[in-house]
């Protein structure tokens, strides 16, 4: 014999759904944020002196802020701490030069996600 759905039940299982559908939105959100991510070089009379050249990191989208996480690499190697920074759209930020001490020093992306201004003020503090 069917038995019918409670109204609890149903309302746990549609509850059960939106959340689903809106933590993927929001991951695929957070993703798309790394496509809006570059890294670039510059000349700069400091890096060059050391044989490299100022690494930047840009936020190329027109409108939306983005939350970023990066990792600093010397001698191939992971170094301690993570940078964490908001970017505003079509900002950027210099993040050290390429080469040091005659080694490579690279940066690489751990997370970007859109961010409120709100929220980044909340985390950040003020932020240029």
């Amino acid at each position: 014999m069917p038995t019918k759905l409670s109204n609890a039940g149903l309302f746990f299982v549609i509850g059960g759904l939106f959340c689903l559908v809106n933590s993927s939105v929001l991951i695929a959100e957070a993703n798309e944020a790394n496509h809006y991510i570059e890294f670039y070089e510059k000349w700069d009379e400091d890096c060059e002196e050391k044989g490299g050249a100022r690494v930047f990191v840009k936020n190329t989208h027109q409108t939306q802020i983005i939350d970023l996480q990066l990792d600093r690499y010397f001698y191939d190697v992971r170094q301690a701490g993570r940078s964490m920074f908001p970017l505003k759209p079509d900002g950027s930020q210099a993040l050290g030069c390429s080469r040091v001490f005659d080694a490579e020093q690279r940066w690489e992306l751990v997370a970007a996600s859109f961010i409120s201004e709100a929220a980044a003020e909340e985390r950040y503090g003020d932020f240029q």
